[in-house]
């Protein structure tokens, strides 16, 4: 007998176990948010067919409902690219920094300017936590992939562009101690 899992069940347990690990402690509602952000990036194709500076642009000359739907989109999509495929922007005009900024920037304006107190809280706290969320969905893209994990050279040059402590304790776990060149380890 084959047991089907639910996409949003499956990232709601990776999700939580991540914000476990990490000690991050937000409310329901951005937990859940962030698994069925997972699981509707396998279930459809979420993409801006033109570059993120320009989907903004647009965003703000448009309609009120528009222009939300379209930052919580571009929000969406940096929030995943930054946790999911951090690694495939240390070689793009535009690295993960740019998509972190984006992101929360976005986040930001759709809390801004929504009415619905709920949503002005969930899209404020991935806002002001953007860069813990992205460590978070870097964690269960760990976990997920299908190539090895022990790629201890991503991981490494992962921790040299971005400093994350999430990073910094998966290399510190196979046993290595991160620094930069040109400093001296701490031993």
């Amino acid at each position: 007998m084959v047991t089907r899992i639910k996409p949003i069940e499956h990232f709601k347990e990776l999700v939580s176990d991540a914000m476990q690990r990490q000690k991050v402690i937000t409310n329901e509602m951005a937990e859940y948010y962030l698994s069925s952000l997972l699981a509707s990036f396998t279930t459809s194709e979420k993409s801006i067919d033109e570059p993120l500076a320009v989907a903004y642009l647009k965003a703000l000359g448009s309609a009120r409902e528009v222009q939300l739907r379209q930052m919580r989109q571009i929000g969406d999509i940096s929030l995943f690219t930054s946790g999911f495929f951090s690694d495939s922007l240390k070689r793009k005009i535009v690295d993960i920094d740019y998509y972190m900024s984006m992101g929360s920037a976005c986040y930001g304006y759709v809390a801004s300017a929504d009415r619905n107190g709920e949503v002005r809280r969930l899209f404020g706290e991935l806002a002001s936590r953007f860069p813990a969320f992205v460590d978070v969905l870097n964690e269960v893209s760990e976990r997920c992939r299908l190539t090895s994990s022990n790629d201890i050279l991503r991981i490494y040059e992962r921790w040299l562009r971005t400093k994350s402590k999430v990073t910094e304790k998966a290399l510190r776990d196979m046993g290595i101690e991160p620094y930069e060149v040109g400093t001296k380890p701490v031993h």
